[in-house]
């Protein structure tokens, strides 16, 4: 039986779940494999703190660099610095010989094309399973059961912190405040992460990866457009129901007329969509290919366990692929692709205008409309209590957003029109 000699760097929820997983299924992944998996090192900022673990049965090394002096076959980096010294780990590690596995998204989205042609020089893998929708197996179905398959579209729910907020909103009643404030004391998130979460980052940086996958992109994270939740209210939750539809926050990704789009928005999703019924902290991706119409992944995207899984899911990889290709296409083969630009899309929208309630507005907001050559398919009037902003409710055929940004800028002019205009794309299943 082969010997696998790991260190692993970073002993929080997902590297002390690593460990207590692979000490739980030692006799399991010995019988299912023909290696042996031995801890050689670990290295954390705290040798003291708290752990579910045992650390006293391992190697301590201060400082994770010291990892390179050692004759581990793979450093598994789960300190999660988007440059520093998880950077330093990883760009060392590979130029001395060792494979490495990594949960860290933004590291990648923001240096991966330096780290994966690195990987590629040294013939050494540079995985990644646990950076994307925790314990979906997205990145093995992309890169090794889809491989020839030409993907056509990805989108999904990469973010369980922000998918809890919005299904809490939901089911609850809860304003946005509230449900972040549950959300906290959950431990999904704090306010020192809230704008990678809350702000839709976390999610652009697993797509950027994604996008590569599918698209053989090189990976540009500025290619992004991001916008986060913080300005959905439960009233634009009550109305998208009232509609036939969900508030998610969706990350998409395809390739338009040569040129990439990958966009993290508040989106409007019909109750048709399988992604409208992905509740709580769960992830979901659907993948549209030339082949498969649709390809629907749903299930635990954080935790230590789920993440461990991936985790160890990488260990295997590297052992029983015959093929070093950590990307799917080799580093040399992507394309620089140019960014789509947002003004051009076409799409159906959801408006909240906001505004008094007096005579005629109404139809003031549509005479521009009309001007602009923008088709409304649903108008709400919900008036609530008198002498309070009124609010009127939207939903648009196809338009082109530079199109329908414009008219919207001249009726935000109007002295009726009590705040911003709250716009947010709508999926009809048609698109």
């Amino acid at each position: 039986m082969k010997e696998i000699k790991i260190c692993i760097a970073g002993l929080g929820n997902v590297g002390s779940s690593v460990i207590q997983s692979l000490v739980d299924s030692k006799n399991f992944i010995n019988l299912k494999s023909n290696f042996n998996i031995n801890i050689l090192g670990i290295s954390a900022k705290n040798k003291n703190k708290k752990r579910i673990i045992d650390i006293s049965k391992y190697e301590w090394f201060d400082s994770p660099l010291d990892f390179l002096n050692t004759d581990c076959d793979i450093v598994i980096e789960l300190i999660g610095e988007e440059k520093g010294l998880s950077y330093d780990l990883v760009k060392n590690s590979l130029k001395n010989g060792k494979h490495v596995i990594t949960a860290n998204k933004a590291m990648l989205a923001k240096n991966g094309s330096e780290l994966f042609k690195l990987a590629d020089q040294n013939n050494k893998y540079l995985l990644y399973e646990a950076a994307v929708a925790g314990g979906i197996p997205i990145i093995k179905t992309l890169k090794n059961n889809i491989t020839l398959n030409k993907v056509k579209k990805i989108s999904g729910i990469l973010n369980g912190t922000t998918n809890y907020i919005l299904t809490m909103m939901e089911h609850d009643n809860l304003s946005f405040d509230k449900a972040i404030s549950i959300a906290q004391s959950k431990g999904y998130t704090s306010p020192s992460e809230s704008e990678l979460d809350i702000g839709g980052l976390d999610s652009a940086h697993k797509l950027t990866i994604l996008s590569s996958l599918c698209f053989g992109a090189e990976i540009e994270f500025k290619n992004n457009y991001i916008t986060g939740i913080s300005e959905i209210k439960y009233e634009d939750i009550k109305n998208a129901k009232n509609l036939g539809y969900k508030i998610k926050l969706i990350s998409e990704s395809l390739i338009v007329n040569n040129k990439i789009f990958s966009i993290t928005s508040p989106k409007l999703i019909s109750m048709n969509n399988p992604l409208a019924s992905v509740d709580g902290v769960l992830n979901a991706i659907n993948i549209e290919t030339d082949q498969l119409e649709s390809l629907f992944l749903e299930g635990e995207g954080a935790g230590g366990k789920a993440t461990a899984s991936s985790v160890i899911s990488d260990i295997n990889e590297i052992f029983t692929n015959i093929n070093v290709n950590s990307l799917g296409f080799k580093i040399n083969n992507l394309t620089k692709y140019t960014k789509f630009e947002l003004s051009n899309l076409e799409s159906p929208y959801y408006l909240r205008i906001m505004t008094q309630d007096i005579t005629g507005v109404l139809s003031k907001i549509t005479s521009y409309f009309k001007d602009s050559n923008i088709s409304v398919e649903k108008i709400l009037q919900l008036p609530e209590t008198k002498d309070k902003p009124i609010p009127i409710i939207i939903t648009t055929h196809k338009v082109k957003t530079e199109t329908l940004l414009k008219s919207l800028e001249q009726i935000e002019k109007q002295s009726f029109v009590l705040d911003k205009i709250i716009v947010i794309p709508l999926d009809n299943g048609q698109e």
